[in-house]
């Protein structure tokens, strides 16, 4: 590839020109038009008298023609849009990548920060979460306590009375324990003060009539009544006048009514009976167990000291 003007090699690939080259080529570019433009304003003084205007305009349209046709050539058209391809590259380098990579750092701050508030929020959310539900869990064992004791009240429920000592024989929850431990007093107060068999009188099957005096009733009859009457104020008149009986099977009878009964005022009367039979006393009003461990170790000697009196 040589230059029109001065016939020198421009070099071997037409993509890609040299400074030097570049600089020829503008320098003939130069003289071309200094050329054309001699060669017009000649033509110009010759043909005056026609028309300055004319030859003013032709000289313009010729002039747009020729550079028109200048940058119309493959060679201009590569140089141009080489030098405005680095020109974006410039830019891009010096003014829009460091915008974006600043912005792209901020973005990833922005990133780690709305992470590490999620995890905090979502520990927070879990933590109050799980204290709610404990309040909730322990708010709705509080209610079931309260139901327990008062149906152990009303209705003289030993089950319900036995559910409460599970809470209280229970030390994972120690408020729990202790509202559990509450309530047992609660009915424990309930029952000593009770007098819900004052009145009751005994009815005999074997004579059809009512009898309340201990010497009108055997003791197979009130042992009878104790295990198999359908009404509990008769079974706990019962047990009541058995603690006058010191007789052999009358501590036995007992013994079963406590750990057989459901109604809570017939268990106490016969603890109450069993302790004014054996002299022995339990340390609560319910104290069935207490009974029951000191019967194992004395029954031998006192059925003894039964059979002696007898």
């Amino acid at each position: 590839m040589v230059c029109p003007e001065c016939r020198q090699l421009l070099g071997d690939d037409p993509g890609e020109l040299s400074p030097e080259a570049e600089k020829r080529i503008f320098r003939g570019l130069k003289r071309n038009l200094l050329r054309n433009m001699c060669f017009f304003a000649g033509a110009f003084f010759l043909i005056i008298a026609i028309s300055l205007w004319s030859i003013k305009e032709g000289m313009e349209k010729v002039v747009i023609k020729n550079i028109e046709q200048r940058f119309e050539e493959p060679r201009i058209q590569t140089l141009l849009q080489e030098v405005a391809r680095k020109k974006a590259q410039d830019m891009m380098e010096r003014q829009i990548d460091p915008e974006l990579q600043r912005f792209r750092e901020a973005l990833s701050d922005r990133l780690s920060e709305l992470e590490e508030y999620r995890y905090v929020m979502k520990e927070k959310m879990q933590k109050d979460y799980q204290v709610f539900s404990n309040d909730g869990l322990r708010f709705q064992k509080r209610s079931t306590l309260y139901e327990l004791a008062d149906t152990a009240i009303e209705y003289m429920s030993r089950s319900a009375y036995e559910k409460l000592l599970e809470f209280v024989n229970n030390p994972a929850d120690p408020s729990l324990q202790l509202a559990a431990k509450a309530e047992i007093t609660r009915i424990n107060s309930v029952l000593r003060s009770s007098t819900r068999t004052a009145g009751v009188r005994l009815s005999m099957e074997t004579t059809g009539e009512t009898a309340d005096n201990a010497s009108e009733i055997t003791t197979p009859e009130l042992i009878e009544t104790l295990f198999n009457d359908a009404a509990w104020k008769s079974r706990a008149r019962s047990a009541q006048l058995l603690a006058d009986r010191k007789e052999l099977g009358v501590p036995e009878a007992l013994m079963e009514s406590m750990r057989e009964e459901e109604n809570l005022e017939v268990l106490k009367d016969s603890i109450r009976a069993f302790e004014a039979l054996t002299g022995f006393r339990a340390p609560e009003i319910l104290g069935y167990e207490y009974c029951n461990d000191w019967w194992e170790l004395n029954s031998s000697a006192f059925r003894e000291e039964l059979e002696t009196s007898g």
